[in-house]
């Protein structure tokens, strides 16, 4: 089965969960994997709707216990999580290697930027205590995300029976302006994301609006899937199944569209 991605919309860990279920991937199967990665750090309610075109959304509402987890936590907790989903070899060597490639992006992000590590010194409820400088660890922010989006992508690739590579149709759009979040405002794409777009040679263009649209953990998911750009290739002609999903705003762009072919 092969994958085809085309991100013209973006591309987010939340989006490719909901275009892996729009694709036939089982809704309850989905939504049970996703609730069992947010329960290893706190809860969360996540359910799935569909847009005025059709796409498929998650909701999701977090409540987290602890917003930041360390690298090998995170690895732990994700290995933990795919042993109870029984998540085969395939696809839990994919997911290992999306959280690795985050981690290393995060790691090379705080180590290049001093505005990331001067402005985020600080001490977690579990006794951690770091400068983000610290060049052999990795503290996640939006932990529960990463583990759900993570969970989302190999649960989903397995029920649906893909291989783990991907053909993008075009390259990812990553959208443009300024992003908040804890460590203050940056341009977008925010410095993990950039990092992963350099080191893998991702395909990517702005625009072509001013929101953040491929995300850190977009960018692991999909560079963990090692995607080649073919933008003449056309897979409708042997078409399998398709999915369509948006990210939590409306914005004018077109969906997120995936496509799996023999």
């Amino acid at each position: 089965m092969k994958l085809y991605i085309n991100p013209t919309g973006g591309f987010a860990g939340d989006m490719f969960s909901a275009a892996l279920i729009s694709a036939g991937a089982g809704k309850d199967q989905m939504l049970n994997a996703l609730k069992l990665a947010a329960s290893k750090i706190g809860k969360a309610d996540i359910s799935i709707t569909s847009t005025h075109d059709n796409a498929t959304r998650l909701l999701m509402k977090l409540k987290h216990n602890d917003n930041h987890l360390p690298g090998h936590d995170a690895r732990h907790l994700l290995l933990e999580i795919f042993e109870e989903l029984e998540i085969t070899e395939k696809y839990r060597g994919f997911g290992m290697v999306a959280l690795q490639n985050l981690i290393d992006a995060e790691i090379k992000a705080h180590s290049e930027n001093t505005f990331l590590t001067d402005h985020h010194h600080h001490t977690h409820k579990h006794g951690h205590h770091h400068h983000h400088s610290n060049k052999s660890e990795a503290f996640l922010h939006e932990a529960q995300d990463i583990l759900i989006d993570i969970t989302g992508a190999a649960m989903g690739l397995q029920l649906l029976d893909t291989g783990i590579r991907a053909v993008l149709t075009a390259p990812v759009s990553y959208g443009g302006g300024m992003i908040t979040f804890s460590h203050g405002t940056l341009p977008v794409p925010a410095p993990a994301t950039k990092n992963i777009i350099e080191k893998f040679n991702i395909p990517v263009k702005s625009g072509p609006v001013d929101f953040e649209l491929f995300t850190p953990t977009g960018a692991a998911i999909l560079s963990a899937l090692f995607p080649i750009l073919k933008e003449n290739e056309k897979p409708e002609d042997e078409n399998i199944s398709t999915g369509s999903s948006r990210g939590t705003k409306d914005l004018a762009i077109p969906p997120l569209k995936i496509c799996i072919t023999k």
